[in-house]
């Protein structure tokens, strides 16, 4: 550390060129060598602290538990039949008024099964995907027409498919984080065998496919079309 006023020792430099001491290191959980610039460092990563005695020991030393009469709550601390009563007979604990029924406990499966399929015909979602977007720029720009979040309702497994073509092509943009890349959701394969036995086309695409290989999405859409 320089004396005040006089010159850092980084000044003129860029951040690369700055002058690092190199800290070789044994982590004690997992005995790999680590290098490190941070002097205090311990452990290689947060998974070998985890396992560490040293965490341990402190967890058990901690303020916050030790002597804490709240950490019975931990330990699988039930609650009294009292507290039980209270509970259950809380006004805020339902989205009805106390004492009355579920407003769907008097309605019939059929009635239930009526609404389910009107809400097919509500765009759930606010706005479309970036998936989604880019496949429906694409669909422009080669003059194909489609229609948006169209609702199937002649299958089991009902639900609006992302982009529909007439007269029987889905295509389905599959975020890779929701729809589980890449082995896919159980539903998705259920339901893509249910429109194929139901004679419709079914192109899906994947996140990363449309993001790294827009060409090979295109040709394959219209593969399909011809």
């Amino acid at each position: 550390m320089p004396k005040k006023g006089g010159t850092p020792h980084n000044k003129g430099k860029k951040k690369s060129e700055w002058k690092k001491t190199i800290f070789t290191k044994i982590c004690p959980v997992c005995k790999n060598k680590i290098k490190t610039t941070r002097k205090n460092q311990i452990y290689c990563n947060i998974d070998c602290y985890s396992k560490s005695e040293k965490l341990h020991e402190n967890s058990k030393n901690s303020s916050l538990i030790k002597g804490n009469f709240t950490k019975k709550y931990h330990l699988g601390y039930k609650h009294s039949q009292e507290v039980k009563d209270k509970i259950r007979n809380n006004q805020r604990r339902y989205s009805f008024p106390k004492g009355q029924l579920n407003p769907g406990f008097n309605k019939s499966k059929e009635t239930i099964a009526k609404i389910k399929e009107k809400r097919l015909y509500q765009k759930i979602l606010k706005k479309d995907t970036k998936p989604e977007k880019i496949i429906q720029k694409l669909l422009e720009k080669s003059g194909i027409s489609f229609v948006k979040h169209k609702p199937l309702v002649d299958i089991i497994h009902k639900y609006q498919c992302d982009i529909f073509i007439e007269p029987n092509i889905v295509i389905e943009c599959d975020g890779d984080y929701y729809h589980q890349y890449p082995l896919g959701r159980e539903i998705d394969k259920i339901r893509t065998e249910e429109l194929k036995k139901k004679g419709y086309k079914v192109l899906r695409f994947w996140e990363n496919e449309i993001n790294n290989d827009i060409n090979s999405c295109r040709n394959k859409i219209l593969e399909v079309i011809k």
